[in-house]
């Protein structure tokens, strides 16, 4: 086995180094750039069709490990429709959508429809979110209101990781984290799906490379685009639910709503807090501006490097002390906690930064 994971790691980096470096020549032959602008905080015209390599590697470094451990059987046999199925043509959708929007551009309106789409089409295969496990009281969910908080959930994550591509390398190491953990957990679950977040990390490695170290002046720095990240926020958020109502979860003594959902409480957090805050100042929730987490954090006048360093060590204390914590206290304690602490280091922020 550990001979299969160092080989598909291997497989999906060098593949995913070529077409990054591909589609960082065709952005510049195409001048399909980040343009600077004054909310942007980067130097210079970036490439942003990094995101381009993350679905075929995958999909190819996936097959392939499915093929090595003889469970290509179990992704093609459909009996009715695959929840794999359903997962797959979800991904190519919104990879579809993003690389439309990052050449031309797409109204949010739209992108939400095409959002709403493809939670229809996980519902429809199989991939529900059907049980709270004691969120607000919650356990089994009837089928309607599953299907609804669902959809909601896939569209909530997928614009969550989207908002918080904001600064070097954050996208990208949250999700790494997030999607090595998810593999571990599928692992011991025994599925064959803990194939999938490792074939995307092999691929996000060179990756957050060339974001966080490549220079401008060398073309050899991109951005992943609103197609790596609504792709990332998609996979995570499939990835959970799947985990969520997985049985053998359980046989961890956690509680498997946390387990399932504890690496997605940052972004949310964030895109909650920003909302919320857009919401009181009477402004549209849907457009961007500088009241990100991050952004603070640079306000405070710390570098992007110490802001990303930053934000995985906050990423890794909320996962881990949100598990950690599950054996011994109820799971909504365990949420309110980590939005309270959230909203008072926010607000804190602001006031250092007014003051």
């Amino acid at each position: 086995m550990l001979f299969l994971i160092i080989f598909l790691l291997i497989i999906s980096c060098v593949l995913s180094t070529m077409l990054i470096r591909g589609t960082i020549k065709y952005a510049y032959n195409h001048n399909l750039f980040d343009l600077h602008t004054k909310r942007k905080i980067h130097k210079g015209d970036i490439p942003r069709l990094g995101g381009m390599a993350f679905v075929p590697i995958a999909i190819l470094s996936f097959i392939c490990g499915c093929i090595i451990l003889g469970r290509i059987g179990e992704v093609i046999t459909i009996n009715g429709v695959k929840p794999i199925i359903g997962f797959v043509i979800s991904i190519l959708i919104v990879y579809s959508f993003g690389l439309v929007d990052d050449i031309r551009g797409i109204r949010y309106r739209t992108k939400f429809i095409y959002q709403f789409v493809v939670g229809i089409v996980l519902c429809m295969t199989g991939i529900l979110l059907n049980d709270f496990h004691g969120v607000l009281g919650l356990f089994d969910l009837p089928y309607m209101f599953s299907l609804c908080i669902t959809v909601f959930l896939v569209i909530f994550c997928i614009n969550a990781f989207n908002f918080i591509d904001g600064i070097d390398g954050l996208s990208s190491s949250i999700a790494i984290l997030s999607l090595i953990y998810y593999s571990l957990i599928l692992y011991l679950n025994e599925s064959y799906m803990f194939l999938i977040p490792l074939s995307f990390v092999g691929v996000l490695l060179p990756f957050f490379y060339f974001n966080v170290f490549g220079k401008v002046a060398t073309h050899n720095k991109t951005f992943m685009g609103d197609t790596g990240s609504t792709v990332l926020g998609l996979v995570l958020c499939v990835l959970a639910v799947v985990i969520n109502g997985d049985h053998n979860t359980s046989v961890l003594q956690r509680n498997p709503f946390i387990i399932a959902f504890s690496p997605l409480m940052l972004p949310c957090f964030d895109v909650i807090n920003v909302v919320t805050y857009r919401l009181i100042k009477g402004r549209n929730p849907f457009k961007a501006d500088d009241n990100h987490f991050h952004h603070k954090l640079l306000r405070l006048g710390l570098t992007q490097h110490t802001v990303l360093i930053v934000e995985i060590i906050v990423f890794i204390f909320m996962t881990g002390i949100s598990i950690y914590m599950s054996k011994y206290v109820g799971v909504n304690v365990i949420i309110a906690i980590m939005l309270i602490v959230w909203m008072i280091a926010n607000a804190t922020i602001t006031n250092i930064i007014e003051k």
